[in-house]
């Protein structure tokens, strides 16, 4: 696999946005991890009889995002990446969005960290269409 440094504006802007989308996405992986009683609870909370499932989603989504943007970073295994990123990001507003239906959580209390969360998958599908490969490298498709 040959390397280079982009050198159009709009392969340079790829690149950034990429390489800090997908450093984010592992920094907020890892920090769920190093933080993980009160993110687990915050997963569990407010789901009713499908807490058990906000536990075990608790551990797998900080992976995803971690695995994810990790494969954002070197670029590599595409895939994998877009597929681990994906499903951990649009879980997010799907769990905050079913709380007020299972339980008495306010649907005003979830609206703006789903809000936030709808604002992480428009970068993550900006980031796919744009960001995985520019000029020649995307000739080889």
């Amino acid at each position: 696999m040959k390397y280079s440094i982009p050198n159009e504006p709009e392969c340079i802007a790829a690149l950034l946005m990429r390489v800090g989308f997908g450093l984010s996405l592992l920094f907020v992986g890892l920090s769920h991890y190093m933080t993980f009683e009160g993110f687990k609870g915050m997963t569990m909370d407010g789901l009713g009889a499908l807490e058990p499932l906000g536990m075990i989603w608790a551990f797998v989504m900080p992976a995803l995002m971690i695995v994810g943007g990790a494969l954002f970073v070197i670029n590599m295994y595409k895939e994998i990446a877009t597929w681990t990123a994906g499903l951990a990001l649009v879980s997010i507003p799907v769990g905050m969005l079913i709380k007020p239906i299972l339980t008495g959580v306010s649907l005003g209390d979830m609206m703006g960290p789903a809000i936030n969360a709808f604002i992480w998958i428009l970068v993550y599908v900006t980031v796919v269409k744009f960001g995985t490969c520019c000029g020649s490298s995307c000739e080889s498709k």
